[in-house]
């Protein structure tokens, strides 16, 4: 069996554990210990290695179909976030999955949390699903029918169409009651049936994930079906550690803690981090300039954003894991005047280097983006590096890239480029600052140029 994951950092700790790598774990995350996402060098149980959201269901298929080239009968498993459906690989790997393989077990591990709580769409349609009782209520009165019906060819099929029916009946209902309270407009959106079925994959769910006989239960009946299928798995951020509960966000990836309390064990006081003066200095230039926004993919805690949202919620827009669409998103907004700030990672804006060619660089739009974690990311590993950036902006077009030597020049880049009328690049490591006091009143560089060392 073959098993994946889109959103791998701390979903493939316990998958470690029970393989081979229990006396090692205590290395995780250091210096020559156990890296602390899948890596294909680290195990052979490791058989795809990934860091960032949204390809597990892509590299799952191309596992099957290879696996259907060769003549092999193995189980091919993806593990993907209801995260990850904010990502468009994934709905890309989906409307090719039915037409490509007719076995293929999907996991959609859906706890509302990516590491922030998830936004848009796709997570309210989930909610709206799981939550709704019609639809607890026709299943219960479903497989009641279902039981009083011959064995036989003609009832599975029937069988198979009612269900059908059932999940697009529910999805009806579920849009039809937001229509009714104004959460939708009621033309339909996703309701004809569900995502996936249309997709020409099987539903089943949603599963309690922490039902363990009903899950192994689900998992062999996904094993016997000769069409893929996708599991609707339903977990909770941080069951069974109360202060993981209580706090998703902020026990997602942390460093020292209490266990008892799960309160981060505080190293001596120095500098704030890179990421958090960028993030109040954006909010007070937000404050001056009514034309600059702020954009996160996900991320809005990690890359300071978090005060802008909470200062300035109208001017805060995060676009759920999706770097690319964040980045065409602020071009859009940069065609009508305003001055949006693309706040990624340095990793993370590599997926988006087709949309900084073609939709910022060569329509020459005054995009700011802002790129945390430049240069090695410690403890993250190879997949979070910021190593490439500087090497993959030198061969764009009418772009001004800068790297500030302290958080004082950070402040003057950051209003330099709200003066600039090209796409423009801020690159800062992660950790913390200089402990430079930032002044008053930012300074205009001239020519793009920072100032000399002292």
């Amino acid at each position: 069996m073959t098993s994946l994951s889109g959103d791998v950092s701390h979903q493939t700790y316990v998958h470690k554990l029970f393989t081979g790598r229990k006396e090692r774990f205590n290395t995780i995350r250091t210096t020559d210990g156990l890296n602390g996402f899948a890596l294909r060098s680290e195990s052979e149980h490791d058989s795809y290695g990934a860091a960032h959201a949204g390809t597990a269901l892509s590299a799952a298929l191309g596992i099957a179909v290879a696996r259907d080239q060769q003549g092999t009968d193995e189980n091919v498993v993806a593990i993907f976030g209801d995260a990850a459906l904010t990502n468009g690989i994934s709905f890309e790997a989906l409307n090719n999955i039915g037409h490509s393989t007719k076995k293929f077990i999907g996991i959609l591990n859906d706890n509302e949390w990516s590491i922030a709580k998830n936004v848009g769409a796709i997570a309210q349609y989930l909610n709206k699903l799981i939550t709704n009782p019609s639809y607890n209520r026709l299943q219960k009165d479903f497989q009641r029918l279902m039981k009083k019906i011959p064995k036989g060819d003609l009832a599975l099929k029937l069988g198979h169409k009612a269900e059908e029916v059932l999940k697009g009946t529910v999805s009806n209902l579920v849009l039809e009651e937001s229509a009714n309270k104004g959460d939708v407009d009621g033309r339909g959106g996703f309701g004809s049936s569900l995502i996936f079925e249309e997709m020409g994959l099987r539903y089943l769910g949603p599963i309690d994930g922490h039902n363990l006989p009903m899950l192994i239960a689900a998992l062999e009946f996904a094993k016997s079906c000769d069409q893929p299928i996708v599991l609707h798995v339903m977990t909770q951020k941080g069951k069974g550690y109360e202060a993981a509960v209580n706090h998703p966000e902020k026990l997602h990836g942390v460093g020292p803690y209490d266990i008892k309390t799960g309160v981060a064990i505080k190293g001596k006081s120095g500098p704030p981090a890179w990421q958090d003066v960028f993030g109040k200095k954006l909010v007070e230039l937000c404050k001056k300039n009514s034309t600059l926004v702020g954009i996160t993919a996900a991320m809005p805690t990690g890359t300071g954003l978090k005060f802008l949202e909470k200062e300035m919620p109208d001017r805060y827009f995060d676009v759920g894991i999706a770097e690319e669409h964040a980045v065409i998103f602020a071009c859009g907004m940069a065609t009508m005047g305003l001055h949006p700030v693309v706040a990624i990672y340095s990793s993370f804006m590599q997926r988006a280097f087709d949309c900084i060619i073609h939709d910022a660089a060569l329509q020459d739009l005054p995009v700011i983006f802002c790129m945390d974690r430049a240069g090695l990311s410690p403890q993250d590993g190879p997949t979070h590096h910021g190593l490439f950036d500087i090497a993959y902006l030198r061969c764009v077009p009418n772009i001004i890239a800068m790297a500030p030597k302290d958080e004082d020049e950070l402040a003057d880049m950051m209003f330099t480029a709200t003066h600039c009328k090209h796409p423009t690049f801020i690159r800062y490591p992660r950790g913390a600052a200089e402990g430079v006091d930032i002044k008053d009143e930012p300074k205009l560089l001239e020519s793009w140029q920072s100032r000399s060392h002292p």
